[in-house]
């Protein structure tokens, strides 16, 4: 929720009545600029924020990001002037759009900056986006120690990354005590709010039994709903798990599913999931054997990675295909 920062002047004793009411007009406007949105009331949120609240700098951001054609690099001046007044979301929108390059090329020192300010005034993704600089190394001097301190501070506060963040430190005991129970846990807040890295991590720790109980059924409803929201790398691991039959009951029908399944991830460049489909096609799994295809996934992988198990199959294959020619 947005703070209203009004620019009044301080005087001993009690403000007249003219201050508090210049400071009513003030809220006013501004719940104004807020309820009608800088897209239909430009005016009157550009009169807000020539007036120092910075709810109508951050009106006017969001409405240069989102109307028509986006004007990222008047929206990150927007931004730029919340910032300035105490809008610790402004800050981190403008470490955002400096990130994705809104004033030239990308600039994370500089948005940097932007996410210690937040972080400062307690924004817990100001917290957690800085916690990332210190984890990665590159703007400032690595420190995966502060990193998890930072994250901390952001998970606190609300943030599904920060909490994700740190619970990859503790998954792995990346500079920090490796601690599975907690880093389940870190997982499984994250994953509620729909952070969907999480949730792939947490299905990991279900299915692997770390930090709690083994849970198939529910790491395999994790991965659905991960594919359902569109990241391919949930639809790979339930592709896995439905043609190995992991968390369900395998059928010709979840055959079929896992074969469509890898078609779309491999199609998406995930290189598992090539091989897994050419597996499908060479054995016959959901559907036609297809050595021809197979042959044509495995040859793939291989000249791609040099995988060795790619290679061995491309090989099996391909003398199948040519004892099959010379039959004929």
């Amino acid at each position: 929720m947005l703070t209203l920062l009004v620019a009044i002047g301080l005087a001993e004793g009690c403000a007249s009545t003219e201050e508090v009411e210049r400071s009513r007009a003030d809220y006013e406007m501004a719940d104004r600029c807020l309820e009608l949105g800088a897209d239909k009331a430009p005016e009157l949120c550009r009169e807000t924020c020539s007036r120092g609240i910075a709810a109508g700098c951050w009106a006017l951001g969001r409405a240069f990001m989102t109307i028509g054609q986006p004007n990222l690099k008047a929206a990150l001046g927007e931004f730029d002037s919340a910032c300035a007044l105490g809008d610790a979301t402004s800050c981190v929108q403008a470490g955002v759009l400096l990130e994705q390059g809104a004033d030239g090329p990308t600039d994370p020192t500089r948005a940097m900056r932007y996410y210690r300010l937040a972080c400062d005034m307690n924004h817990p993704t100001g917290c957690s986006n800085l916690g990332l600089a210190y984890q990665l190394g590159e703007v400032v001097p690595k420190d995966e120690l502060r990193a998890s301190q930072l994250y901390q501070r952001g998970c606190a506060g609300g943030d599904p990354a920060g909490c994700a963040n740190l619970a990859f430190l503790l998954h792995y005991g990346i500079g920090v005590s490796k601690n599975d129970k907690r880093a389940r846990e870190l997982y499984e807040e994250a994953c509620k709010q729909k952070h969907e890295r999480a949730c792939g991590n947490l299905a990991a720790m279900l299915l692997a039994g770390r930090g709690g109980d083994k849970d198939e059924a529910r790491a395999l409803e994790i991965y659905r709903a991960s594919c359902d929201a569109g990241l391919v790398e949930g639809c790979g691991n339930l592709a896995v798990m439905l043609e190995s039959g992991t968390g369900i009951e395998r059928s010709p029908e979840t055959l079929v599913e896992a074969r469509r399944l890898y078609t779309r991830t491999c199609d998406a460049g995930i290189v598992d999931a090539c091989l897994g489909l050419g597996r499908m096609y060479e054995t016959g799994g959901g559907g036609p054997v297809d050595l021809e295809q197979a042959g044509r996934l495995y040859r793939r992988v291989c000249g791609a990675t040099q995988e060795r198990e790619a290679c061995e199959r491309w090989d099996r294959v391909k003398r199948a295909l040519e004892a099959g020619r010379s039959e004929r």
